[in-house]
């Protein structure tokens, strides 16, 4: 399956947009071969493996640090399977544009001067220029006394940075985690056996995320909310595109609306500016948005019963940069919905925004999945009941009734991934065929089939699918690789 970081991704804003000053990237001659005593000190650090210790200074963003991207490369490196992790507290910013090897002495000395608790430090910075956006990742480790025990540079010109779809902070971080984690001894298995640790912990407290309390009732009310919508109003307010509202959007998104046949949908009277700090992490300026909607709604009832407030952001020029979050409460304040869309996920990548009307047309892509019944919900329990032929059946039954169901490659997928993760293959096939037949453009359905295949010992047919899935996207590393290791067999 094409990574999606669902677990990370979000967690952080794009924060690239705008940011000044920028670093420039430039073509940095790659690093000198090892001496012996680096060499050395690698493979002491390697032998470590999951035992080593690393603080993650911070990162260096288009000429700025970043403490929370730190803490991204510091919890990928966590779910690599490296137990011991902190973040710098002090920012190590060495002089732009120097050779590798002088950004390596100045990453020493730093240590040097700012001793650290771990066995080592690591430093990265991600270069890049206005017009291109980043384009280069660069990293030193370093060990408490200061020996340089690794660096790495990847620019315009190597095949990984080549095969990123996006070149943003998230995509880079995943870059230089997999790249550096060979180098600290993990692998597939110690992975497997990580565990949540001081990273996790800290992400989710960055995240925002309100006690389980207050979301458990949310399933019910998108179920009462569901039920109710051919006779519901939903008052739609105008979104939030910064630090102020699009008037117009309010009667554009509640037309848009009414005409997908979702519900009566009508421009709210008020345009009200919610207050809602900017912060790195998606996940916790949508919660904080839908706070300051739930309040804003106890205290301003709806009379038409339901609300919708939305905050948007988007560049006409690269659709990747940008979200759309948007929060319902019921006539009692409370929420209904809380969604939240940004660059990695499969319906803002359909929909690919760059204006106000592209985010209300993923605004309405998106509230159409929780008003209509979920194929894949009726699929799973059709499988359990009759089984996987009769699914067959049901599934073009159900794509039919396109006013009742709703059809979601993204929940599709996850469905065959339930019996892929089960060992149940005929019945993952299936359904991954279900879903390369509805989105037969889509390259991430046929990666997900071919690995499904490949699980199931079906190596040639496998082969196939990833064959296909690069046609559609060559740049699907997860594909790239799969498709090297079926062929190696």
């Amino acid at each position: 399956m094409e990574l999606r970081l669902k677990h990370v991704a979000g967690l952080f804003l794009v924060c690239a947009l705008g940011l000044s000053p920028w670093t420039f990237s430039q073509e940095t001659p790659k690093a000198p071969a090892p001496s012996k005593e680096q060499q050395k000190r690698l493979e002491v650090m390697k032998s470590k493996g999951p035992e080593a210790s690393m603080t993650v200074l911070h990162v260096v963003l288009a000429g700025r640090p970043f403490d929370r991207v730190s803490e991204v490369v510091g919890l990928l490196l966590e779910r690599k399977g490296l137990r011991t992790i902190e973040i710098g507290s002090n920012p190590c910013t060495p002089p732009a544009n120097i050779a590798i090897d002088k950004l390596a002495e100045a990453v020493a000395e730093f240590v040097k001067k700012n001793p650290i608790k771990t066995e080592y430090a690591l430093y990265a910075e991600y270069n890049g220029n206005p017009q291109t956006g980043l384009s280069e990742v660069r990293a030193v480790v370093v060990d408490k006394t200061g020996g340089v025990v690794w660096t790495d540079r990847q620019g315009e010109q190597d095949d990984a940075m080549k095969r990123l779809q996006q070149k943003e902070p998230m995509t880079l971080s995943v870059l230089l985690a997999e790249r550096l984690s060979p180098e600290l001894g993990l692998n597939e298995e110690t992975a497997k056996a990580a565990k949540p640790g001081k990273m996790a912990s800290l992400m989710e407290e960055r995240s925002g995320l309100p006690p389980e309390s207050e979301r458990a009732a949310l399933p019910q009310r998108q179920k009462e909310l569901r039920e109710a919508r051919k006779n519901l109003t939903l008052t739609v307010f105008p979104a939030q595109i910064g630090d102020t509202t699009n008037s117009a959007s309010s009667t554009l998104l509640a037309k848009m609306i009414t005409d997908a046949g979702l519900c009566k949908a009508v421009p709210a009277k008020q345009s009200p500016l919610l207050k809602v700090p900017r912060d790195p992490s998606q996940m916790k300026m949508l919660w904080d948005l839908a706070r300051a909607f739930r309040e804003y709604c106890k205290k301003n009832p709806a009379g038409s019963g339901y609300a919708l407030y939305s905050a948007c952001a988007f560049n006409p020029e690269r659709w990747e940069q940008g979200y759309v979050h948007f929060v319902v409460c019921d006539r009692n304040g409370e929420w209904v919905i809380v969604d939240m869309q940004f660059s990695d996920l499969p319906d803002y990548q359909n929909i690919k925004p760059t204006s106000i009307e592209g985010c209300s047309k993923l605004a309405v892509r998106r509230l159409e999945a929780f008003l209509k019944s979920s194929i894949a919900d009726d699929l799973r329990e059709t499988i359990r009941t009759s089984g996987i032929d009769a699914a067959v059946v049901r599934f073009n039954e159900l794509r039919a009734k396109k006013e009742e169901y709703n059809l979601s490659e993204e929940e599709i997928n996850g469905l065959g991934y339930e019996y892929v993760w089960a060992k149940k293959f005929k019945e993952a096939i299936e359904v991954f065929k279900l879903n390369v037949g509805a989105f037969p453009e889509s390259f991430n359905a046929y990666d997900s089939l071919g690995e499904a295949y490949a699980a199931a010992g079906e190596k040639e047919l496998a082969i196939k699918n990833y064959e296909k899935s690069l046609q559609l996207n060559p740049k699907s590393q997860s594909g790239i690789d799969a498709l090297k290791k079926l062929k190696a067999q």
